[in-house]
């Protein structure tokens, strides 16, 4: 063999070896890629806690005032069948943010719940209504931030009067029907609060023509199912235009301890700013003096079951209404809140107070704002 075949059989043996050499390292590259390292990836820790682990976290100490017996409250309305369960992130999320900000020791829960018309006698779970089973989440997580727990059942008509306080009837077996349907759909909250410990429970929320016009026995039937199943401090929650009314027979059953009203009484006649420094005077002499009246002739305290200013340059006009053109004015907020606490906590008449509210409410949003640091002023005060 001379030297130029030599030489062609060692080219020939060198690209033997070189397409060898890069079929393994493709073939050793190519199970790389088709079975890559795995990499362990750590599940992230979900935003809410576990409902066993929430029923042995609650403080053995809850928030309390040690000033004297006042409950220091603020609503935080959610509405839907998730509302204040383990998938509200809403809730989650800001329940520690609003004892932070307000200092509250109570929070009020809503359950919102429906019925078709103004004279319908039927009474059911609507769009908005937690489910049972996220309201007793709820529960369990405000008692495990050390939160004492209202619960208050609101009524919305479908039409346009969506006000539970025009609800009527032109018969005793409509009304009779209208009681018994509207406790079937309270019951299992009743009974669910019950068993999650509830401190407070209202039987009712602004049912103005019933709470006057049924008979004193089915509101006394009421009060009566309720207590069947709820051992702790039963309420009716009036509208502040029935202050000015006698208090009825059925608001002194010994089952009911306290009357609580929503307090958005007219402060001013038309929509405008009213100077920070005259508002306390102005509420002492339009709100105090219903609220203390109303008290003095049922003959024991009542409390504030609902209160709110919008964050509106013309906060104390037509005060129950959660929209208004005027501008934006926290300060306003604030002052009127200032105000409205400056005169409640030192009243022996009234025993708390539940600001509308923490978020989700419109213009009433407590979240972020002046009013809110106000509140805190005022509940922290009484907790030294």
């Amino acid at each position: 063999m001379n030297s130029i075949q030599k030489n062609s059989v060692l080219l020939i043996l060198g690209v033997i070896l070189i397409v060898s050499a890069s079929l393994v390292f493709l073939f050793t590259a190519g199970k790389a890629l088709l079975w890559p390292v795995a990499v362990v990836t750590p599940t992230p820790k979900p935003l809410y806690t576990p409902l066993a682990e929430l029923s042995d976290s609650r403080p053995s100490k809850p928030c309390g005032s040690k000033q004297r017996d006042f409950q220091m409250g603020i609503a935080f309305p959610q509405w839907g069948p998730t509302a204040y369960g383990e998938n509200d992130t809403k809730w989650l999320a800001e329940l520690p943010d609003l004892q932070t900000q307000t200092a509250a020791c109570w929070v009020e829960m809503p359950v919102l719940l429906y019925q078709a018309s103004l004279i319908s006698t039927t009474v059911t779970q609507g769009p908005s209504t937690p489910s049972v089973s996220s309201f007793n989440y709820g529960v369990h997580l405000a008692h495990a931030l050390g939160l004492h727990i209202f619960v208050t059942p609101l009524l919305q008509v479908n039409g346009a009067q969506s006000w539970a306080g025009s609800i009527h009837f032109s018969t005793l077996a409509q009304e009779q029907q209208w009681f018994e349907s509207y406790w079937q759909a309270l019951k299992l909250y009743a009974i669910t609060a019950a068993e999650a410990g509830v401190e407070q429970f209202a039987i009712g929320t602004e049912e103005e023509w019933l709470q006057k016009n049924a008979p004193d026995s089915l509101w006394k039937g009421l009060i009566a199912n309720v207590r069947s199943v709820f051992p702790g401090t039963l309420t009716y929650n009036m509208n502040w235009t029935s202050l000015q009314q006698q208090p009825l027979a059925w608001m002194r059953n010994v089952n009911l301890k306290m009357i609580g009203v929503s307090a958005y009484l007219p402060i001013i006649g038309t929509p405008e700013r009213v100077d920070p420094k005259q508002i306390f005077d102005l509420w002492k002499q339009t709100v105090k003096s219903a609220l203390d009246n109303f008290s003095i002739a049922l003959g024991e305290p009542i409390f504030i079951s609902e209160i709110g200013f919008r964050n509106s340059a013309d906060a104390l006009y037509n005060s129950w209404e959660s929209t208004s053109s005027a501008p934006p004015d926290p300060v306003e907020q604030a002052a009127a809140c200032d105000a409205a606490l400056a005169n409640i906590i030192p009243d022996p008449h009234i025993l708390g107070s539940f600001f509308w509210g923490w978020d989700d409410v419109g213009a009433f949003s407590l979240n972020g704002l002046q009013a809110a640091t106000v509140i805190h002023t005022h509940y922290e005060s009484l907790q030294a």
